[in-house]
């Protein structure tokens, strides 16, 4: 995991976000969805804007890496 996609997934486990055009294009960043560590969603009320969060999966592993232990 990379030092851009560990901030990443801090940042989510703290609060959901709204995604920029330039997010939603980082393959960097798609990893972190591809291996489920984060989700995207739709908001409702809020027209063409995507949000995303932390997943289960990917909270336990930012715990784990504030920790040190990753």
């Amino acid at each position: 995991m990379t030092t851009k996609q560990r901030g990443v997934l801090h940042s989510l486990c703290m609060f959901d976000c709204y995604m920029s055009a330039s997010e939603i294009a980082d393959e960097e960043l798609k990893e972190i969805v591809r291996h489920q560590l984060a989700r995207y969603h739709s908001t409702t009320g809020v027209d063409g804007r995507l949000s995303w969060g932390v997943t289960a999966v990917g909270h336990t592993i930012s715990r784990q890496i504030m920790l040190g232990k990753l």
